[in-house]
């Protein structure tokens, strides 16, 4: 499930980057742009004895640079806001692996207070330990199997809050983010493609890459 969603979304995600970039960019005057940066890398080397000549055409270079990042500036933000957004909430799901069967990791709930209540599955292994200069509160825990379900904190008011939490697999995303002002220490991780093992943000480029270059030659831009 991990990888295939990744995939997926990552190759929606190129498809959409060309449509807005041939939506908010002008094709010919970008070009254009391009045309005279790679005229200049090439005056640099021409004309490589003549320092004068190069620094006039470094200088141009520069400009030219600066030109094109603006041609392309609406499309480039259009596509940066939401994924800005959406970065966390990416990384929360595909960064992490479920806790490891065996080793210990801490849960740490974001407040004065609180009990924990595990499932059978989960072993809480110390009592609340708390750091008031934090303001946190925190549990040293040990799955015993691997499990997908719900932690349970009751604080002194009598409220509960909730938490998911996995161990044992990677077939369902642990989910790393907060939730309810508990957090429990995941591990970082790999996604696996095809048996190579990457950060998801590499497969997240390459992918989105490929399908952007794919849509591109598949539906050209008269």
């Amino acid at each position: 499930m991990i990888p295939a969603s990744l995939a997926l979304f990552s190759a929606i995600w190129g498809v959409l980057a060309v449509l807005v970039f041939r939506r908010f960019t002008n094709r010919k005057v970008v070009r254009a742009a391009i045309n005279r940066i790679y005229a200049r890398l090439l005056e640099i080397r021409l004309y490589s004895d003549e320092l004068s000549l190069v620094w006039r055409a470094q200088k141009a270079l520069i400009v030219d640079n600066l030109k094109f990042l603006a041609r392309i500036a609406p499309a480039v933000l259009i596509m940066a806001v939401p994924f800005a957004l959406l970065y966390p909430q990416l990384d929360a799901i595909y960064g992490a692996a479920p806790l490891e069967v065996g080793r210990t990791a801490t849960v740490t709930l974001y407040g004065n207070s609180g009990t924990l209540q595990a499932p059978q599955e989960i072993a809480v292994e110390t009592e609340s330990v708390k750091d008031a200069e934090d303001n946190r509160v925190s549990w040293r825990i040990r799955p015993l199997a691997p499990f997908r379900g719900m932690l349970n904190v009751t604080l002194p008011d009598g409220a509960t809050l909730t938490r998911t939490i996995a161990s044992g697999n990677r077939t369902l995303a642990p989910n790393r983010r907060k939730e309810s002002s508990i957090e429990i220490d995941y591990p970082h991780s790999h996604v696996a493609i095809a048996g190579v093992s990457l950060p998801w943000l590499i497969w997240f480029l390459l992918i989105s890459a490929v399908s952007g270059i794919a849509t591109a030659i598949a539906t050209p831009n008269r």
